[in-house]
């Protein structure tokens, strides 16, 4: 087994994981970096989750109080946005935001990359402002999507619309893909180095997954070979943000084989 530290921004801070996803070169800015942008989405997102659950219902987004960019974010970190309410007005909220980036999975290292506080408001179904209660539900409390405690939750993401099928539920290829960058980062601490992926051994779907339903994709390892690596993955879904219930969609094995940085296949022992 590898001997990489277990290296996660959980440890760094006291705020809930909202989500975890790791950047794609689309996500770049001409200077190579990820966009600002894409950031501040994320971080709007990751902020509305807690806001969600203290409203009891939507809520839009009134203003950015405060947005600090530390470092850059890279394409391969495994950003990691944790949230939390400070405080609550007669119908606004008011999240903190830190967001981490874990980089270089052959050998991790988390670094804060950006930190901020946004304002929400709490709307009805047509979209007028409502009070919110003055004592928070039951509910509040974030429901954790890690249920699997022998598994680590290596992604944790909402789909956009953009992710759709024809017939409305997310397109099982866009969970295919997570599925496979979720579990390639286990198996890139294990052979530090790159991997490839080389079979689908098992791939499950157990319900359809919705837009705006927060899919949370745990791994495990479970063998490990001279040159390659065999991980389950686990995919649960966490629905209705102001009433959390979770449910598991997905379960998956995977075998990836470490590569160097010629695309070589690796003949040493990955342990």
């Amino acid at each position: 087994m590898s001997d990489a530290p277990h290296v996660s921004s959980d440890a760094l801070t006291s705020k809930p994981l909202a989500l975890r996803m790791m950047p794609m070169p689309a996500d770049l800015n001409p200077s190579g970096d990820v966009f600002g942008g894409w950031i501040m989405a994320m971080v709007d997102v990751a902020g509305a989750m807690p806001a969600i659950r203290r409203a009891g219902s939507r809520v839009v987004t009134v203003a950015v109080n405060s947005f600090v960019f530390k470092q850059p974010v890279g394409v391969g970190d495994m950003v990691s946005f944790h949230a939390e309410v400070v405080s609550v007005g007669r119908s606004s909220v008011t999240v903190d935001v830190e967001v981490f980036a874990e980089r270089n999975p052959t050998d991790p290292v988390v670094v804060k990359v950006t930190e901020a506080r946004l304002t929400y408001v709490a709307v009805g179904d047509d979209g007028s402002k409502r009070t919110i209660p003055a004592e928070a539900p039951a509910e509040h409390a974030a429901v954790a999507c890690q249920l699997p405690a022998d598994k680590e939750v290596v992604l944790q993401v909402m789909p956009m619309p953009a992710a759709l099928n024809p017939s409305g539920d997310v397109f099982g290829g866009w969970i295919m893909s997570m599925v496979d960058i979720a579990a390639a980062v286990p198996a890139m601490r294990h052979a530090k180095s790159k991997v490839a992926t080389v079979s689908v051994d098992s791939f499950v779907f157990k319900q359809p997954v919705s837009v705006g339903a927060l899919s949370c994709y745990n791994t495990a390892t479970v063998e490990v070979g001279h040159t390659c690596v065999t991980l389950d993955g686990e995919v649960f879904a966490q629905r209705n943000p102001a009433h959390p219930e979770v449910v598991k969609v997905t379960e998956a094995r995977l075998k990836f084989v470490a590569i160097d940085e010629f695309h070589a296949r690796q003949h040493h022992h990955l342990g």
